[in-house]
């Protein structure tokens, strides 16, 4: 099984993971909220860039489905808006590796592209598993016509409930790189989360990953 990066989930959705819920942290202002889904955005000392977080809560969906999509790196393009190409650059283990990226924008923004650093983990009490991204340099060249993004974090989190519900969230915090036009940034901090997170619960539906099996994830 590949491990992901969280296929950055296209731009907005690489995530900080600075705090974990938004009752947390009462700086999280709901930005919408439709289809069980939530969007909160937050600012970030010392960034002119928002903090974004995409919260939904799933039943019927096992812990081991979730992670299995999520660790499929070339599945991107299948649920991650804007996320066209998703490959492994380099294995460390099977809780680590560095993933590749490229997401397509809308002309006239140049497309971005990305390096990850993902790690997993997995509360052997909780059995809340956690899949983390930083964006690195220095390891791969960069593509023409794609512009490299270097200050990216991503956090998932698959958090089981006593309900039997779980709840899947996202954070992410990024700097695009460059200036890029407002209708763009509201598109990529509000809708691309949203977008996304409903499309990964509904591909995790598929019989594929309700079949899948993951060496680092325990999921009675």
């Amino acid at each position: 099984m590949k491990v992901i990066k969280n296929c950055i989930v296209c731009l907005g959705l690489m995530l900080s993971g600075l705090a974990l819920t938004a009752s947390a942290d009462s700086n999280w202002q709901l930005r919408k909220d439709k289809e069980g889904i939530q969007v909160y955005t937050r600012t970030i000392e010392g960034s002119p860039h928002d903090a974004v977080k995409a919260i939904t809560r799933v039943e019927n969906l096992s812990l081991t489905s979730l992670v299995a999509l999520l660790d499929d790196v070339e599945a991107c393009d299948d649920w991650a808006d804007r996320c066209v190409e998703s490959t492994v650059f380099k294995r460390v283990s099977d809780t680590e590796a560095y993933v590749y990226t490229h997401n397509d924008l809308p002309f006239p923004v140049k497309d971005r592209d990305v390096l990850t650093h993902v790690v997993w983990t997995q509360n052997p009490d909780t059995r809340e598993v956690v899949m983390s991204s930083r964006a690195t340099t220095g390891l791969m060249a960069k593509v023409k016509g794609r512009l490299r993004l270097t200050d990216a974090t991503t956090r998932w989190r698959f958090r089981p409930l006593p309900s039997g519900k779980i709840e899947v969230s996202n954070e992410s915090h990024i700097n695009p790189g460059s200036s890029l036009p407002g209708w763009v940034t509201n598109m990529l901090l509000i809708e691309t989360p949203y977008e996304t997170i409903k499309s990964f619960v509904a591909e995790a539906r598929k019989p594929k990953y309700q079949r899948a099996e993951v060496s680092f994830v325990s999921a009675d």
